[in-house]
């Protein structure tokens, strides 16, 4: 039986005692370890930077406050997930994340004033859409106004050049967007 292989400072190995396939571990591992992808970094160092730290944070301060951060997001998650499934569902919905944060009153009290601001901003787009379509109709009116306007300034023998013509004026009476001819010409 041979003795383990040892190395101090003071005795180097000698390697012509022992074959090569002794030397050597065995290559057990052969999966690559997978590069941690950094998804938070700079929200991080931005959220650091916001707090009073230094512009740029140490990485490590940064790798340890990601690492919480997925650590925390994964288990929220599963719990999201379980529940649901408890409820015989395999998709999660919004109040499933209102259940999973119902330990915490300050995380759930900012996640329903996040939803509440979230359908106010909802009904404003939509009063938006609805006045703006009313703009549109507004403006149409007011585009087939300046239209009959320059008519009118045309008639009146100006052209856009500022130039006279030499043709009678018409009158025209005009009556909110509505012009009539007037019979006294």
């Amino acid at each position: 039986m041979r003795r383990p292989v040892y190395s101090t400072a003071a005795q180097p190995i000698n390697t012509s005692l022992y074959p090569i396939t002794q030397q050597l571990p065995p290559i057990t591992n052969t999966k690559r370890k997978r590069r941690k992808q950094r998804l938070f970094q700079k929200d991080i160092e931005n959220l650091l930077f916001a707090m009073g730290d230094r512009p740029v944070s140490t990485d490590l301060t940064v790798q340890a406050l990601e690492e919480i951060l997925v650590e925390y997001l994964t288990d929220l998650s599963r719990d999201i997930l379980a529940y649901a499934r408890s409820q015989g569902r395999n998709r999660i919905k919004m109040n499933d994340l209102m259940f999973a944060l119902r330990n915490d009153p300050l995380k759930l009290a900012r996640y329903q004033y996040t939803i509440e601001q979230s359908q106010r901003i909802e009904r404003a787009k939509k009063l938006f859409e609805e006045n703006d379509v009313s703009e549109a109709q507004v403006h149409a009116q007011n585009s087939s106004a300046e239209e009959e306007e320059e008519e009118e300034e045309e008639d009146r023998g100006l052209t856009k050049a500022g130039k006279k013509r030499k043709y009678k004026k018409k009158k025209r009476k005009v009556t909110g967007n509505v012009m009539f001819k007037s019979d006294e010409e």
